[in-house]
């Protein structure tokens, strides 16, 4: 049976417009899981948000996907975040010997974050993810998150501000 091929995203954002945005491995296996592939994200977000490429508001990265609310710094929302997998593919394959994609098809889940309300839902998401899968207790408990962050701010951990107009 032929499978139909997954829906290209085209998106259109514009530059400063925060966004939920999730990557999600192939076949939702767990090439996230382990302390090497996910100390290379957290690297490779680093250097996004130290480069002025993006603004990270929250994130939590799990054994299969990887949830941010960033703002992007540039209007091509596509080209920050195929940096960011296509570095970290080359982390976790290295790592694992694999030579096939890590990464679903096209765009993965993109989604503006309009209202302030919305803001704060999704980070609370993002933060709980790993609670609703018996990961942890509390957001805190879990180390590949943001949450951490927000309650002791880890030198460690890429810088993780909230957009001034959430704070307005």
């Amino acid at each position: 049976m032929e499978t139909m091929p997954r829906k290209e995203m085209r998106r259109r954002g514009a530059r400063g417009e925060t966004r939920f945005l999730t990557c999600s491995c192939v076949a939702g296996r767990r090439y996230l899981e382990g302390g090497e592939a996910r100390r290379g994200i957290v690297r490779e977000m680093d250097a996004l948000v130290r480069d002025g490429s993006i603004d990270l508001h929250a994130w939590v990265v799990m054994g299969n996907h990887l949830h941010l609310l960033a703002t992007p710094q540039c209007a091509q929302v596509e080209r920050t975040l195929a940096v960011l997998k296509s570095n970290v593919a080359r982390s976790v394959i290295g790592l694992r010997g694999d030579t096939h994609q890590i990464w679903e098809r096209g765009g993965g889940f993109d989604r503006l974050v309009w209202s302030t309300r919305a803001y704060w839902s999704i980070f609370d998401y993002i933060h709980f993810n790993p609670v609703k899968a018996g990961l942890a207790a509390t957001p805190i408990d879990w180390q590949w998150s943001s949450a951490r962050d927000w309650e002791r701010q880890r030198r460690d951990t890429p810088a993780v501000r909230h957009p001034d107009w959430v704070m307005a």
